[in-house]
């Protein structure tokens, strides 16, 4: 109830209703959604501190990536770590994120100073610091539930993810850092072949050359490099790692559907109807319970508790009291 008077007499009553438009619910602190939408171009200096979206940006990029984690290992229960880590790393890549936010429509309400120049990921970057500002506005269970109805199951065709041929580059440098492997690349040097410069590059893993790639282009080369490293030297690491004690799922296992998923995520029964979002393979809650249920400002869920820290909080983050049944009502439409 309360969301909603503000929302029509508040100053930032374009933002308010934006926010309803696009995430479902009233903001309860309207002031960390427009700090969620101020590019660092746009900064205010308060004091000798600026004042922008890149700490809400910091904070969302790991809810983001716990909410996708946890979505997938419910999602794929006989798939190892591998692929989930790919996946998640394709779900929450510059790319997907970029393009999921223009869909949005976060960039118009984007804060940036256009004389600054060209910024890239500022779409992706300000989906992430929206997710931080509902972290901090509503807790993680109703951010969860955020990120995976209005977000994954609207905008994401986990079919396509699943298919897509990943940047070589980011994979090892993704299994690089996970596995505390130092990965960099090397230009060994250059040649001419029939007037046309080429670049031979090096794939380096612990200093040691795991792969290599010629390319009239360095970046072309580092991926052609990176290639050769995973193809021939993480893959058979991957596969050794998946023999010792993970099973192959047999031939009519089949993945299990977005909506339940999410649904076993929270530990409920799928509903009697649903309904099959056009063009995408992914079937999605009915209309009803695509609401995050209302959680009084007592009510702190674990999972909030440890991410608040693993982030740093000193205690968990607490519900915003206008998430009332009001705010659920709203949500449902």
């Amino acid at each position: 109830m309360f969301g909603f008077i503000a929302a029509s007499f508040s100053k930032e009553k374009k933002l308010y209703k934006a926010v309803r438009n696009i995430l479902g619910f009233y903001p309860g602190n309207i002031f960390l959604y427009r700090l969620a939408f101020r590019h660092k171009s746009a900064s205010r200096i308060s004091s000798g501190i600026k004042s922008n979206n890149e700490r809400l940006e910091y904070l969302g990029d790991s809810v983001i990536s716990t909410a996708v984690a946890h979505y997938l290992f419910m999602r794929y229960p006989n798939k190892d770590e591998g692929f989930l880590t790919e996946m998640r790393s394709k779900m929450v890549s510059r790319a997907t994120l970029n393009k999921v936010a223009l869909k949005m429509g976060l960039h118009e309400l984007l804060n940036i100073d256009a004389k600054a120049g060209g910024f890239k990921s500022v779409d992706g970057n300000a989906l992430e610091a929206l997710m931080g500002a509902v972290f901090l506005d509503k807790g993680y269970r109703f951010t969860e539930r955020v990120i995976l109805k209005r977000v994954v199951a609207v905008h994401i065709d986990m079919d396509e993810i699943e298919k897509r041929d990943w940047n070589y580059k980011s994979k090892l440098i993704d299994w690089g850092q996970k596995e505390r492997y130092k990965v960099n690349f090397q230009v060994q040097g250059t040649m001419n072949q029939k007037g046309k410069r080429l670049y031979k590059v090096a794939a380096m893993v612990n200093e040691d050359v795991w792969g290599e790639g010629i390319d009239q282009s360095i970046k072309a080369a580092e991926q052609i490099a990176a290639e050769n490293a995973y193809k021939n030297k993480v893959l058979p690491w991957i596969e050794k790692q998946s023999k010792q004690g993970y099973r192959e799922p047999l031939a009519d296992e089949k993945k299990m559907p977005v909506s339940e998923a999410i649904q076993k995520m929270e530990g409920r029964q799928l509903p009697s109807s649903a309904v099959h979002t056009e063009g995408n393979s992914m079937d999605v809650p009915v209309h009803e319970d695509m609401i995050p249920l209302a959680v009084s400002g007592k009510l702190e869920s674990l999972a909030s508790n440890t991410i608040s820290s693993i982030l740093g909080f000193g205690g968990s983050v607490s519900s915003d009291d206008t998430l009332s049944d009001r705010h659920t009502e709203n949500m449902r439409d």
